[in-house]
């Protein structure tokens, strides 16, 4: 649910969405409930980790994360999407990568930033300098270190349709932060 229902809004939006794994391209993966979907690119493809290719990072919880967190090269291209002041969003266990992925200065990416998640990884993203929120959705816009990073995150998929909503409204209007 976290990979297609917002696969399948971004594109009834009008967005072209691209699916990325850590496997070659075109490898099938099956969610939690038998769900299917195709990658179209592998993070390994040339010029796929740069962050100019893309309008917005979305990375689902369930296992994705737990193998992202593991790729140096998707780690770059959370941490480049970041620099690039591209919105992130992160839903259950994927704000993994938000405390994985690291600036130059060797801080996490959610560091200064609010954010929420599953519980079961409430302790992480404090330990990596988040401040928790227990709330469906939180966008957190924050200059850090000269660069504007924008971070949405939600907690399950019980909280889909507003976490999707905030990224469909940063994608078709970005904040202003000053």
């Amino acid at each position: 649910m976290e990979v297609m229902w917002p696969k399948m809004r971004l594109e009834e939006e009008g967005a072209e969405v691209v699916v990325i794994g850590c496997h070659p391209a075109g490898t099938t993966y099956n969610g939690k409930f038998g769900y299917p979907v195709r990658s179209a690119k592998s993070i390994d493809d040339d010029g796929v980790a740069i962050a100019d290719q893309w309008d917005a990072l979305v990375l689902p919880g369930g296992f994705a994360p737990d193998y992202y967190r593991r790729s140096s090269k998707m780690l770059t291209l959370t941490t480049a999407m970041a620099a690039a002041a591209k919105p992130i969003a992160a839903i259950c266990h994927g704000p993994w990568m938000l405390c994985s992925a690291r600036r130059a200065d060797g801080t996490p990416l959610c560091t200064g930033h609010q954010v929420t998640a599953f519980s079961a990884i409430k302790d992480d993203v404090i330990n990596a300098g988040a401040t928790w929120m227990d709330q469906p959705v939180v966008v957190s816009a924050a200059k850090i270190g000269g660069n504007t990073e924008i971070i949405v995150t939600s907690r399950t998929p019980n909280d889909l349709v507003p976490w999707i909503r905030a990224i469909i409204d940063l994608v078709a209007t970005p904040l202003e932060i000053n």
